[in-house]
């Protein structure tokens, strides 16, 4: 096989009408194949639960050919580049065969379609859908069409699809693990016999699969009728599940008719029309938008201040304080200790609560910005010879990473006319190419949580809690590093220092106690002093700040000035930190000061219930934008 050619012979796979639990996945392969209006479909799930084999098993079921594209692609295998040995001989400049440009009339298999570079996956999503294929290769355009078939496999755990790749695939097929021990059986026991005597096995699945391919082969989905109150119940639907565009009314109408097809069927009936819903919705679908909050009732400064006061375990302490902060101030004063809020009766340490899937929290910066160190979550492009190559470019002054091929490329053209002196190939300064290259850069993120007793009311803790050990199960995966910061009485405290270790933060955050004021300024200070160096040290810091933001104290017990608040902000909006406010208030009346602190600093906003990825459906966007 030549180099970039992916083209792989039909091998031995499984017959997808053998694999359990695959129903799904069957009927989306069938549809795929008799339907010339659908062209993709995405197969995601954990590891081990058969996509793969589900996704190569189309082979079985059509003569079509199956490019399977590798996860080190390039875009001159994608699209082409220019061939040199043409370009050598004649000084024309003629673009070389492509996959791309091969994958006419074939299907495509993507594995683990997400851990491809973004612009590689959008070309060849966009590519498929739009049916046409158009590059800038070397200078020449390419323009050609393209009637493929698409199959990308993916495991969410190693890494989310934006929503505009996915909202790109026309079906989504979701697997998972069996739960019923029976069915777990039938899934051994058909690898057994499978792997013991894939021969007779398959000989034994062949009428089934003979069936299947029949079904296929007769289906006509273009002469199933399609009425006005199909198209109503299709765009009711798609408006009640708050899709997107119109990509996904498309979908359904076509994947409806083709199932009813497949079925036997000239009309749409109820199944049909529900099962394309799922395979065409569920990596469609959105949250509904927020609500607006009924307005909270005027409260004075005082009520505000006596509300973090009176939490279940401090109420009554200097919740009567008539005349504002100076009171409270010279109380604490009076004691001749500033934290008579947090001792004694005043003080819980809560549960951790149940942990969960988390969505993607952390805003991703520009992809390209700095030189990083190793890390999994973001990339940053790399500024010596380290890192994966992503393209080329004509350098600016000396380079030491040349391309050697891109500048063979360059310099092809003009080999006829140029004087060799007994060289191959006469090469020019304005030939040269260097590379450009990509590397994972470290994350490290500082966790800044509010103990305040206002959080710790209703035992809204127990949550915080459970959404911080989440989020840190989730940093684990991606192998970033941890702190924590929590703030309450007068002071902020570093609870724990940055660290890749769960257990240790786990342990750390089952004894961090709740009660008292809310220091805000003294945790946003705190915060600023840990991360405020880390990008200088080859890392990418991110705050992550888990408060309401009723901030009511400071490290001298008193409220801080409105001059003091502005100052911190204008001082972390200008430090590069990404920063995160999760909003930990709940209830229906909402007073928005965790909002105003996000806009304040320049932070990302989200609320505590939307961190849970169970919550939302498997393609809501990120919360993240561009960090600008």
């Amino acid at each position: 096989m030549d180099e970039g050619h992916i083209d792989k012979p039909v091998s031995v796979c499984l017959p997808i009408t053998a694999m359990e639990g695959m129903e799904e996945a069957r009927d989306a392969l069938s549809v795929l194949l008799c339907s010339p209006d659908v062209h993709s479909l995405l197969i995601r799930g954990p590891s081990g639960t058969g996509k793969s084999v589900a996704a190569r098993s189309i082979s079985r079921l059509s003569d079509m050919g199956v490019i399977e594209i590798p996860q080190n692609i390039t875009r001159e295998q994608l699209f082409g580049s220019i061939d040199i040995e043409t370009a050598m001989r004649t000084g024309r400049r003629v673009v070389s065969e492509s996959v791309l440009g091969r994958a006419d009339g074939k299907i495509l298999v993507a594995d683990n379609a997400n851990l491809l570079p973004e612009d590689i996956l959008q070309s060849i999503v966009n590519a498929v859908s739009d049916g046409m294929v158009m590059a800038e290769v070397d200078g020449i355009s390419v323009n050609s069409a393209l009637d493929a078939k698409l199959i990308c496999t993916m495991d969410p755990n190693e890494g989310e699809l934006s929503d505009h790749i996915l909202d790109r695939f026309d079906m989504c097929v979701i697997t998972s693990t069996e739960e019923d021990t029976v069915r777990r059986k039938n899934v051994v026991r058909t690898n057994l016999a499978y792997e013991s005597d894939p021969d007779g096995f398959i000989k034994s699945m062949s009428e089934s699969e003979n069936e299947l391919k029949e079904r296929i082969e007769s289906a006509t989905p273009e002469t199933v009728d399609v009425t006005d109150s199909l198209m109503s119940t299709i765009a009711e639907v798609c408006s009640n599940m708050y899709v997107e565009g119109h990509r996904g009314d498309m979908s359904v109408l076509n994947v409806s008719c083709a199932l009813s097809s497949l079925n036997g069927k000239d009309f749409v009936g109820q199944d049909e029309l529900k099962e394309a819903v799922s395979l065409c919705l569920q990596h469609r679908r959105r949250e509904p938008p927020d609500e607006e909050d009924s307005p909270p009732p005027e409260q004075s400064p005082e009520q505000e201040e006596s509300d973090d006061e009176q939490s279940p375990e401090v109420e009554g302490s200097d919740a009567h304080s008539t005349e504002g902060e100076g009171q409270n101030a010279d109380g604490d004063d009076g004691d001749g200790d500033g934290e008579s809020h947090d001792g004694g009766q005043g003080e819980k340490v809560f549960a951790i609560g149940e942990s969960f899937d988390v969505r993607d929290f952390v805003p991703p910066e520009d992809r390209f910005n700095k030189n990083r160190r190793s890390g999994k979550r973001d990339l940053s492009r790399s500024t010596d010879s380290s890192g994966r190559m992503i393209g080329n470019r004509i350098p600016v002054g000396m380079t030491k990473d040349i391309a050697l091929c891109a500048t063979i490329r360059a310099a092809a053209p003009y080999q006829t006319i140029r004087e060799h002196k007994g060289l191959a190939i006469a090469l020019r300064k304005e030939d040269l190419r260097e590379k450009v290259r990509i590397r994972k850069k470290g994350t490290r993120l500082l966790f800044v949580v509010d103990g305040s007793g206002s959080v710790g009311a209703h035992d809204r803790m127990v949550s915080v809690k459970g959404a911080i050990l989440s989020m840190l199960d989730d940093a684990y995966r991606r192998r970033d590093e941890v702190g924590l910061v929590v703030f309450r009485g007068d002071r902020a405290e570093t609870v724990l220092p940055m660290t890749r270790s769960v257990l240790t933060a786990y342990k750390c955050l089952q004894d961090v106690p709740t009660g008292g004021r809310t220091p805000l300024i003294e945790g946003l200070k705190q915060g600023y002093s840990i991360l405020s160096h880390e990008a200088d040290m080859g890392y990418e810091p991110v705050m992550v700040i888990l408060t309401d933001g009723r901030g009511n104290s400071n490290s001298e017990g008193r409220k801080p000035t409105k001059e003091e608040f502005d100052h911190m902000a204008e001082t972390l909006r200008d430090s590069g930190i990404r920063m995160i406010v999760i909003d930990t208030e709940a209830g229906y009346v909402r007073f928005g000061k965790a909002t105003e602190l996000s806009n304040a600093i320049g932070a990302q906003y989200m609320r505590l219930e939307e961190l849970n990825a169970e919550h939302l459906s498997e393609s809501i966007r990120t919360a993240m934008k561009l960090f600008e």
